[in-house]
């Protein structure tokens, strides 16, 4: 089958990818085989390429964290679907491929109304919004949210999540005019990454703070954007755009009882997946047969133009996701 080349520490070298024809991988136990129609881009595929990402052990080294497509084939000890059912998955690798084998708890069947390409767009975004909002930060309805970096793919989900929450939504960049773009998706104000972004937002939300931040940015702007938290409050970096350091006041952190938590997606274990996407499906299938929630595309290439594809994420400017279109 044809895949983007699969990572090791000599291809790791070479920072683009490039596709090589290899085999088919098998279902294992609680496996699906799944033709893949459409797969998405993450900054994590990109971070994996150029070697700072590695695979984890025991999973796919080719990237690509989400898919959607038909089970092909069922693996030993596989319930609750069946061969040629449309479905999107969350993945650990193996996403950028004609064929991947996925654990069946990390399935979602996909709504009647979502292309492949849609659908494609969804699960890494999704169920790392609902992670960090409601398993880790507990964002409840009648709560306020500051979202940062939030035209990103997850950002755009994340929006539209906390809104069916119940919550406020704010969202923060450095592109005003980006930012607006969201206002649709449930964001009531737009606030700059800059020194005033504590006091606009708590303007924004009555003279009060918000109880959470998620943020995908970091970097040294941290520390201002804890002003923007109120007692008690919890702020949740998911990644590092801005940079990997930022200076804290800790005495701050202390008075105010404010929770700093640190959170990846892709290293949890397949148990913790498969119950984390359980419980965003109970809450989000009737929201995605709606339209309530729903993935944004901003365009889509052809598997053969993959590299393409990871230069234009690179370069930036994207709304939502870049999706990859795999077969017929």
């Amino acid at each position: 089958m044809l895949a983007v080349r699969p990572t090791t520490s000599e291809t790791a070298k070479d920072r683009s990818p490039s596709l090589v024809q290899i085999a088919e991988p098998e279902p294992g136990p609680g496996e699906v085989l799944i033709a893949i129609r459409a797969s998405a881009i993450n900054r994590a595929d990109l971070l994996q390429v150029r070697g700072q990402y590695p695979p984890l052990p025991d999973e796919s080294a080719i990237p690509g964290l989400e898919c959607a497509g038909t089970i092909e084939a069922l693996g030993p000890e596989t319930y609750g679907c069946k061969v040629g059912d449309r479905v999107m998955a969350l993945l650990a690798g193996g996403g950028h491929a004609e064929k991947v084998a996925a654990p069946v708890g990390q399935l979602m069947p996909i709504p009647d109304d979502l292309s492949f390409e849609e659908a494609a767009a969804l699960p890494e975004a999704a169920i790392t919004a609902w992670t960090n909002l409601v398993a880790e930060a507990k964002l409840a309805a009648g709560q306020s949210v500051l979202i940062v970096a939030a035209v990103s793919g997850i950002g755009t989900f994340a929006v539209q999540l906390a809104r069916e929450l119940g919550a406020k939504v704010f969202v923060a960049g450095r592109d005003l005019e980006r930012l607006e773009l969201l206002r649709p998706l449930g964001a009531e104000a737009c606030v700059l990454l800059d020194d005033e972004l504590a006091k606009n937002v708590r303007s924004a939300n009555d003279g009060r703070g918000v109880e959470v931040v998620l943020d995908m940015a970091a970097g040294p702007g941290v520390g201002q954007r804890l002003h923007a938290v109120r007692t008690g409050g919890r702020y949740v970096v998911i990644g590092t755009l801005a940079g990997r350091s930022a200076q804290i006041d800790l005495s701050d952190l202390l008075r105010r009882r404010l929770r700093l938590i640190g959170s990846v997606l892709r290293a949890r274990s397949r148990e913790e997946k498969s119950r984390l996407v359980a419980d965003f499906y109970r809450f989000a299938a009737e929201r995605l047969r709606d339209g309530r929630l729903k993935p944004l595309v901003d365009r889509v290439y052809p598997l053969e133009s993959i590299a393409e594809a990871y230069a234009a994420l690179e370069e930036g400017g994207v709304f939502g996701k870049l999706v990859i279109s795999v077969g017929a």
